[in-house]
């Protein structure tokens, strides 16, 4: 329906001043919104000054820990005045100094296709023995034939232990290599260690 239509239909059924009110009223939609009668602008809000709240202080238990004390260890030292240097007698070697496993270089004498070789007898108690071997320094064509050797047994107590190795090539150089035979004492099975060997020595 128009509004002319609903101005004919007021006007029919009302008084002149109630049909006013009633037209004002029909057209409220068609308000301006920027007009005095229309709806009041949105408020605009002004921003405040906002207090910082402190955040609540909460108690931390603090743990206590034990404090690391000082150990003090007694140390034995030797009854010697201050400022002195210690005095120690080392025990007497066994055999001329010769009482562990060390080089025992071997000395030679060369003769006639043959060499004495003598040494240090070797003190301790697991020495059952000694190996004497002249290894040439000739090569020869093919497979070398096996070296001369002797063996010699302990001696009682120190002193010079001496052997002879004959067969040997006159005018070839040899090398004298010394074994010991000693007996290990967890498996009781005797080992050749070699200890010492000569320079080169030419048979006459």
């Amino acid at each position: 329906m128009t509004a002319a239509a609903a101005i004919g239909l007021v006007a029919l059924s009302a008084p002149a001043t109630e049909i006013a009110a009633e037209v004002s009223a029909s057209w409220a939609p068609f308000r301006n919104a920027g007009t005095a009668d229309g709806p009041e602008p949105a408020r605009v809000l002004t921003p405040q000054a906002v207090t910082a709240v402190p955040e609540p202080v909460v108690d931390t238990p603090v743990l206590a820990l034990p404090v690391p004390r000082r150990m003090e260890v007694d140390l034995p030292s030797p009854m010697v005045p201050y400022g002195r240097p210690l005095e120690l007698t080392p025990p007497p070697a066994q055999c001329g100094g010769y009482g562990s496993l060390r080089q025992v270089p071997p000395g030679v004498v060369p003769g006639p296709g043959s060499a004495t070789v003598t040494w240090q007898a070797d003190g301790r108690e697991s020495v059952q023995g000694y190996r004497v071997t002249a290894v040439s320094q000739q090569l020869v064509g093919g497979e070398q034939p096996a070296p001369p050797s002797v063996q010699v047994p302990q001696r009682a107590g120190c002193g010079a232990v001496s052997t002879v190795l004959g067969g040997l090539a006159p005018g070839a150089p040899y090398v004298f290599w010394l074994e010991q035979a000693v007996l290990d004492a967890d498996t009781q099975v005797v080992e050749y260690v070699q200890v010492g060997w000569s320079s080169p020595v030419v048979i006459p």
